[in-house]
């Protein structure tokens, strides 16, 4: 396979840059073969037990996880080490949800600086309603425009790959 200089400059680039605090992704041959589903920043119990308090009546508890690459971009894709199995803060400053699923919306610009690739929009599936079947992936196809806003919550937790 030949590849152009300027193709050729780009990897060395990136290389080098690649140690640099959320510069990018890295792209390692095959994550599939390592078992990552997909890689979040996965809450301690305080944090999750906060956001459980706007979980309605009869509907289920999610509170889980704040997804960094979903499993549709996971394939091929890894957070650069330095990342791995450190501890992260969020900030949720706002609830959007319709009759299938809540979710916590994140401020990033309270956040820590996470890179992120995959999700519509960062967030923290709160609960899932079984009335209506809804699931943590409907969280996505929520509209974060139509949040209502909430005091503040910082949540705390620790960046993981999830394994099949």
């Amino acid at each position: 396979m030949k590849i152009t200089r300027k193709q050729l400059r780009k990897l060395i680039n990136e290389a080098i840059r690649q140690s640099e605090p959320g510069y990018h992704m890295s792209y390692p041959p095959d994550t599939k073969s390592l078992g990552i589903n997909y890689t979040a920043l996965v809450l301690d119990p305080q944090s999750q037990q906060l956001l459980s308090q706007y979980t309605p009546e009869g509907w289920t508890p999610i509170s889980h996880h704040m997804t960094m690459i979903a499993p549709t971009h996971q394939k091929g894709s890894r957070l650069p080490p330095q990342y791995l199995n450190q501890p992260a803060t969020i900030v949720i400053n706002s609830i959007a949800g319709d009759d299938r699923v809540m979710a916590g919306i994140v401020d990033i610009t309270q956040s820590d600086n996470l890179p992120i690739k995959g999700p519509t929009f960062p967030h923290v599936t709160i609960c899932t309603n079984p009335t209506t079947k809804g699931k943590p992936f409907h969280s996505n196809q929520l509209d974060p425009q139509t949040a209502q806003p909430i005091e503040p919550l910082v949540l705390t937790g620790t960046i993981q790959e999830i394994l099949n």
